[in-house]
């Protein structure tokens, strides 16, 4: 169950990712961003990150965090940033595969305020090298 549940975690953001597309002639103008991204000084080992418009109305960038670093290309302009990562927890427990033993449930350890009550941003730039750092903390 735990895969299966990582499974569609990375689907979903890879449809995001992958958004709407354009017709080859309207296709926006996008710019390189990659980065960083610890918790607690650590890297994070894997995760996901989505791009949103500030302003709610363009198209969102999705992209994986592998060893403490993503690359995407995205629009410019300001944007809102969500961050997950999920890992197996150390308590709970959740029916294994076809009825086997139980196995650990994923928890989401990013803080909230990372992601699901996001308080960060980015700004994209066509005249920056756009290279991010998000050094978050796991108690505020």
């Amino acid at each position: 169950m735990k895969y299966l549940s990582k499974l569609c975690f990375v689907c979903c953001v890879m449809m995001l990712a992958d958004g709407c597309g354009s017709p080859a002639g309207d296709a926006p103008v996008t710019y390189e961003v990659n980065g960083t991204v610890t918790l607690d000084g650590e890297p994070v080992s894997e995760g996901a990150m989505v791009f949103l418009d500030a302003e709610g109305v363009g198209k969102s960038y999705g992209t994986r965090v592998e060893d403490g670093s993503f690359s995407t290309v995205m629009t410019p302009g300001k944007k809102k940033v969500e961050i997950t990562a999920t890992r197996e927890s150390k308590t709970k427990m959740e029916p294994g595969p076809s009825g086997g033993p139980p196995v650990p449930a994923l928890e989401q350890y990013i803080p909230a305020q990372y992601n699901t009550q996001t308080t960060l941003e980015a700004e994209i730039s066509a005249n920056d090298s756009n290279e991010l750092k998000f050094d978050l903390k796991s108690k505020p």
